[in-house]
């Protein structure tokens, strides 16, 4: 597709309220002087880059929308999915009051896992609301562990277990097909593994890598060596090999083109092709979650502790040539010696910690700030950002919090048994549970629950071992890859849905509730820059309307003029 060249399309029925070409600068061109302020990095010719380039309009009455329609359209060139999260298109979003539009570009990604290379686009609006939970099944039948690994793959959500009654139906793979039913995708592998642990998109193939995570017996049992595998259709999955010599394999990562995965081996592997695995690097712990964050895989060292001594949990990167510590993300006096989840949110690396249950930020000068403790966890396995939020999910009672600002942590939901609560006992430990993944799909945030072992001896199926759903605000997703090139996208809110396009056709629509949402507030916009991350690409051609265009007008916006250079 050519390179577009700006458009002066007229709307009828539209009042066009600004027109950012960024070509050479950041001027609108509407002729209502709202002109955006350069941030970071300069963009030349639309690019941004990832780290620190952005672009903010100044909030101004004239600009506001409140309960009307609009439509905004912008072209977009996402080629740098391996370096990172895409990141924000265009936002006009208050976090405090959580209330305006986003429109960005990020893979999914779940648990300790980084997010997959499949480009997904998300347009939402908010105006503080919140629905309801919703019971979306069971999985497996006999399992009380949903993994760590929520995943959306070629627009459909899958989701994998860990352990059941019998070894027939550990380390299975499923595909959400609505309400509360689940087609099963087959047994990955047939070795002695009891689960599946992690899901990851790379490269177009989805991927599983297998476990027997509970730490209490995988030592003692009779169990086989973990393999990654790639999909190739329900009950059909190839065997790539095996990293290492690891009983649980705990996250894979899509990075620079790369499959990566992390073991109990202490070592973090990288795919040769075929069956061939190489180590990247020996750590001193474990490493759980990994995450590509500007141009670099990001993965969390456990620590150690003990009654003499005592090792900090680290974070470490790695260019692709050369591994660079990040530092200890702990705040001053605390003791923490793990890290699980990681996600990028508001352009920064966030990470939690056990056993104080925490959620720190990688700072840009490279120190790390202490968002708070969520409620009265010990770790979180679970970090997403949906609809211009950003979540976590906890242990041990299994809740969800939605992050409000420095320190502040919403509880939205809890889901662990009523037993549960401070562990004296192995008995209280059992009653324990957790969210082990967080991840959006057709609007909707999922989580999925988990026991505290992962062992079916251990707890009942009961909520563990179930995923539930939530709607925040109004949000329509296009879930397949949006590949290379330049594609464009208009977002369009009318009076009873939100729809988005990608080229000339819509893709996704939401309905929205009977009361109108009011977006109203006096947030910048910003271009470039949102809840996700800084855009990593090119961004040319923003246009906002007041007003929601018909479908023919938005496939004239993206028919580019024949002077397209």
């Amino acid at each position: 597709m050519p390179t577009p060249a700006a458009s002066t399309t007229a709307i009828p029925g539209c009042d066009l309220l600004g027109h950012w070409p960024l070509r050479d600068d950041a001027r609108d061109q509407s002729g209502h002087g709202h002109h955006g302020i350069s941030h970071g990095a300069p963009h030349v010719d639309g690019r941004f880059d990832g780290c620190s380039s952005y672009v903010e309009i100044p909030s101004t009455p004239a600009l506001a929308l409140g309960r009307e329609g609009f439509t905004v359209a912008a072209w977009v060139r996402a080629d740098d999915a391996a370096a990172g999260l895409t990141g924000d298109v265009i936002g006009w979003w208050d976090a405090d009051a959580r209330r305006g539009f986003t429109l960005c570009i990020k893979g999914s990604a779940g648990g300790y896992n980084g997010h997959s290379s499949e480009r997904h686009v998300h347009f939402g609006i908010d105006d503080g609301r919140l629905g309801e939970w919703e019971d979306c099944g069971r999985p497996n039948p006999t399992s009380n562990y949903v993994s760590n690994c929520l995943t959306v793959y070629n627009g459909d959500l899958y989701a994998a277990t860990t352990d059941a009654a019998t070894p027939g139906d550990w380390a299975h793979v499923y595909r959400y097909a609505g309400g509360q039913i689940w087609d099963d995708c087959g047994r990955v592998g047939e070795l002695k593994t009891r689960g599946v642990g992690s899901l990851l998109v790379h490269e177009g193939q989805l991927h599983a890598a297998t476990w027997s995570y509970d730490w209490v017996r995988v030592e003692q049992d009779d169990l086989d060596c973990c393999r990654v595998y790639r999909y190739e259709g329900p009950g059909r999955w190839v065997d790539c090999g095996q990293p290492g010599e690891c009983r649980r394999l705990f996250s894979l990562a899509s990075f620079a083109g790369r499959l990566y995965v992390a073991g109990d081996d202490y070592q973090v592997h990288v795919h040769e092709g075929g069956r061939r695995w190489s180590s990247v690097r020996t750590f001193r712990g474990f490493v759980h979650p990994m995450a590509v964050h500007r141009s670099r895989l990001y993965v969390g060292e456990f620590g150690r502790d003990g009654e003499s001594t005592f090792r900090p949990a680290e974070v470490f990167c790695f260019d692709g040539r050369t591994w660079t510590s990040a530092g200890h993300p702990m705040a001053a006096g605390d003791r923490e010696d793990q890290l699980h989840a990681m996600h990028t949110h508001e352009g920064r690396l966030h990470v939690t910690t056990w056993p104080h249950g925490k959620v720190m930020a990688l700072e840009p000068e490279g120190r790390w700030s202490d968002l708070g403790r969520l409620g009265q966890s010990t770790e979180s396995n679970a970090l997403h950002v949906h609809n211009g939020a950003l979540y976590a999910g906890t242990i041990p009672y299994a809740e969800v919090y939605r992050y409000g600002g420095p320190s502040r942590w919403q509880r939205i939901g809890r889901f662990a048994p009523p037993a549960a609560g401070p562990a004296i006992s192995q008995a209280e430990l059992d009653q324990w549970g957790r969210v082990t993944s967080l991840t959006a799909h057709a609007g909707r945030l999922f989580a999925s629950i988990g026991s505290y072992t992962s062992s079916i001896l251990d707890a009942p199926a009961d909520v563990r071992g179930r995923v539930f759903a939530i709607r925040p605000g109004a949000c329509a997703s296009f879930e397949h890859d949006l590949g290379s090139g330049w594609r464009h996208l208009a977002a369009v809110r009318r009076a009873d849905r939100i729809e988005l396009y990608l080229d000339q056709a819509l893709c996704a629509e939401a309905r929205l509730a009977d009361a109108p949402y009011d977006l109203t507030h006096a947030a910048p916009l910003r271009i470039g820059l949102g809840a996700v991350d800084y855009f990593s690409g090119c961004i040319r051609d923003i246009r906002l309307w007041r007003g929601a265009a018909d479908p023919a007008h938005i496939a004239a916006l993206a028919t580019p003029p024949p002077t397209a250079r």
